[in-house]
């Protein structure tokens, strides 16, 4: 224990000593640590909010949809763009087939709308939703006030909608919204409800939206677009046979033969958690490689810093050889130095790594979470370095002859 506090307290010294060729060897060190503490706290923090946000939705739910959830674009994409789109006939084949389905609810999205009521018009950024009686259900939506779409909606066609708490505040800042009568792209709706507060989600703001029942919805844009269709299970525990009795059902309404490859896709919170892993994995890959880089560098400066050092001190080296101390004594002392010396980077690293990813959450409003396995990996590969680095020094060291030693000046 005495001869690491030697070590450490050896290894201040030499960093107070020379402060610039200290600063600018455990520099690499730094960089490295800086980015794996940084990066990984950014997509840990990511990871997180999306399953937060999956957890908002109601349990055992998972989604129907024209297109996988790892199809983005590119070869892949064109591969499946003739996919044929999602309808009513989807919808009674699992309604009829899928005897783990609760609730079963066509939805159909369109984004960049504005909404106008009297002379106060929101920015283009409103989603708009068309929409069933589930679809509040299977989305985990909560009404504040008002109510939310009903059968007789759908069934008729009727002009109402329910409105998103940003949309409320904008254009209603001084009265209840319920029974006003709004403009969203030029068509005329009537204000039935309002949705309860849910705040930014994925950088995007959960509370503009307006939901319109999914006739309505066709009756003013046609019915070009495909449906996603969310099935809510009697038991979350029986997810997987839900899934698998909605995709026969799929199968079967869609007339694809055994062997054929499924024209739709499958969209749950697992799935959709993984695939961002997927995404996110070149830019670890990427942070690591980084990282590797800059410490295999600062692994050199460390040898090179270490070399100066045991030449600077050549003659100490004598005169403890000289009163007895074994080689492997002195072995074990430089190399102690080498690994305090990426210690104290892995420590600069470190608080640097976490002061960067703040900044980003306070910049740019992104999630952050700080894994702490990053923090003690950093710290063992920076052991590592200086170990594998400080080897040759500490054993140049140890080598030394002690009558040359004390000779040298």
């Amino acid at each position: 224990m005495q001869q690491i506090y030697e070590a450490f307290k050896i290894a201040l010294a030499s960093i107070a000593a020379h402060k610039l060729r200290s600063s600018l060897t455990l520099l690499g060190v730094v960089i490295g640590v800086m980015t794996i503490i940084s990066t990984m706290s950014v997509i840990k923090g990511l990871q997180t909010l999306i399953e937060e946000e999956m957890s908002q939705l109601s349990a055992g739910v998972f989604q129907v949809q024209r297109y996988d959830a790892n199809v983005n674009f590119g070869n892949h994409r064109r591969r499946h763009e003739y996919r044929p789109k999602l309808g009513m006939r989807e919808v009674q084949a699992i309604r009829e087939h899928v005897d783990e389905a609760m609730i079963v609810a066509p939805e159909v999205w369109e984004w960049g709308n504005t909404v106008k009521f009297e002379n106060e018009t929101t920015p283009p950024s409103i989603v708009m939703c068309g929409g069933t009686p589930g679809t509040a259900a299977n989305n985990g939506w909560a009404v504040a006030e008002g109510r939310w779409l009903t059968d007789q909606d759908v069934q008729f066609g009727r002009r109402v909608a329910v409105i998103g708490d940003y949309v409320a505040r904008r254009l209603f800042p001084y009265r209840s919204p319920l029974g006003q009568e709004i403009s969203i792209n030029g068509d005329r709706a009537t204000v039935v409800g309002v949705f309860e507060k849910r705040g930014s989600t994925f950088n995007q703001n959960a509370d503009h939206i307006v939901s319109i029942p999914l006739t309505t919805y066709t009756n003013w844009l046609g019915t070009e677009d495909s449906w996603n269709i969310t099935v809510q299970v009697r038991d979350p525990s029986q997810m997987d046979k839900a899934i698998e009795e909605t995709i026969a059902a799929m199968r079967g309404a869609r007339g694809l033969k055994p062997g054929e490859e499924n024209n739709f896709g499958i969209w749950h919170s697992d799935q959709l958690v993984e695939t961002f892993d997927q995404m996110t994995a070149f830019i670890r890959y990427a942070a690591f490689g980084i990282a590797s880089i800059s410490l295999l560098v600062a692994g050199i400066g460390i040898m090179n810093i270490m070399l100066v050092t045991v030449t600077e001190r050549t003659r100490e080296i004598g005169v403890r050889m000289a009163l007895g101390a074994k080689r492997r004594s002195v072995l074990s002392q430089f190399l102690l130095e080498a690994v305090f010396l990426t210690e104290i980077g892995a420590a600069v690293g470190v608080m640097v790594g976490i002061g960067a990813a703040l900044l980003l959450k306070s910049s740019a409003g992104l999630s952050i979470v700080i894994p702490g396995w990053t923090i003690f990996l950093a710290i063992l590969f920076c052991s590592l370095i200086g170990l594998v680095f400080g080897t040759w020094p500490a054993y140049k060291a140890s080598r030394l002859d002690p009558i040359e030693a004390l000779r040298y000046e």
